[in-house]
Parts: structure tokens; C-alpha cells; sequence
């Protein structure tokens, strides 16, 4: 875990910086399969030589209709929330949901499935095998923060300004992984995890203030 957490800064902090300086496109497809190979195939490798069934283990094959019913309501509650934070926060609201290849590929698609195949389907799994499910959840949203300590340092311009700002950031992400662990575990799917980080993220970038 600490050589995948020292990987992945150094990727965010210096790989994907340098990508960038010699060609967009390349450094944004570099940085999707990269994503998926030091996030998403280790997983698979894991639970594939403990002869697991990694569909049926990360919950990726559970009742459909269970996982649609709850990726509505999620989805659902992330749009509501993301509207009403920015009307009491912003003078303005504009909805502007044509993104870039990059963020439609990286911030939306790689990211709201990759990470929560890691977070709640492996490590949160993984944990409460020892731990009570709560503790397990505080643990992995601790966890789950740490991992964007990096680019918020390469983007801490954009990402928030002052002292309030970036405690409100740090809260809201550690609020959204133990929601994300409490859906999860509502669900017994990952799949509405997967649908309500994706529309966070496209939310986020969508929404402008």
C-alpha cells in the first residue's frame, strides 16, 4: 500500500506534469491506462491468485435491479447536493456539461470506476474482515482523502483558497467516502458507488460558480 501510495504521487506530482509539456493528448491517454494499471490491475492480479471471483467479490454482478434502484437514489442525491451547495455559495450558477476528452475520460469515466473498484471494493472489503464496518469505513476514507493530497498540491491554485476552504474540501471528501461505504454496504453493489462518484466528478466540473 505505501509503495502504491509513493507511485501514485509521483505520477500526479511529476510523470503527468512532464507528459503534459510534450503532448496534451498523449499525457491525458498515458495518464487513463496508467490509472488503470497500478489501480485496477493489481486487484485483479490479488484476488485472481487467491482464486477469487472477482466479478462476484467486488459485488460487480449483484442484483440489478437492487443496484439500479440505488444508483438513481444516489445519483439523485449527489446532483440535488452539488446544485444547492453551489446556489448557497456562488452569486451565479451556470450548468456547462461539455467537457474535454480529458475530463470526460480521467475525472468522470477512469476515476469514478477505477477508484472505487480499489476503495470500496477491495479495501474496504478487505478491512472489515478484521475491523467492525465502521472503523473499516474511517479508515478507508482517511485513506480515501490521502490519495488526492497530491493533486491538490499540484492544483492547490484551483482547488480551494484559505485555511476554511481546504478544511471544507478535506470534510466533504472524507463525508463522500463514508457515504460511498455506507451505499456500498446498503446496496451489496458497487455499481451505484461507481454511478454516484461519476456524477460527482461531472457535477464538479460541470457546475460553474
Amino acid at each position: 500500500m505505501v509503495f502504491f501510495y509513493l507511485l501514485w504521487a509521483f505520477s500526479e506530482v511529476v510523470l503527468f506534469p512532464f507528459l503534459r509539456t510534450k503532448d496534451l493528448v498523449f499525457a491525458d491517454v498515458f495518464s487513463a491506462v496508467w490509472k488503470i494499471t497500478i489501480w485496477l490491475l493489481p486487484v485483479l492480479a490479488v484476488l485472481k491468485a487467491e482464486k477469487t471471483p472477482i466479478f462476484t467479490y467486488l459485488k460487480l454482478d449483484s442484483s440489478k435491479n437492487t443496484a439500479i434502484v440505488w444508483s438513481i437514489l444516489g445519483v439523485s442525491f449527489i446532483v440535488s447536493y452539488n446544485i444547492f451547495m453551489h446556489v448557497l455559495f456562488y452569486s451565479s450558477l451556470i450548468f456547462s456539461p461539455w467537457l474535454t476528452f480529458a475530463q470526460w475520460l480521467n475525472t468522470v469515466c477512469i476515476a469514478g470506476f477505477v477508484e472505487e473498484i480499489l476503495f470500496r471494493g477491495y479495501f474496504l472489503q478487505k478491512i472489515k474482515v478484521i475491523f467492525p464496518f465502521w472503523k473499516a469505513n474511517l479508515f478507508v476514507s482517511v485513506l480515501f482523502v490521502s490519495i488526492h493530497f497530491p493533486i491538490w498540491y499540484m492544483n492547490a491554485d484551483k482547488m480551494a483558497h484559505g485555511s476554511i476552504a481546504w478544511a471544507q474540501l478535506i470534510a466533504f471528501i472524507f463525508g463522500f467516502s463514508l457515504l460511498q461505504g455506507w451505499l456500498f454496504r446498503k446496496s451489496n453493489s458497487l455499481w451505484p458507488c461507481i454511478m454516484l462518484h461519476m456524477m460527482n466528478n461531472f457535477m464538479a466540473l460541470a457546475l460553474i460558480g
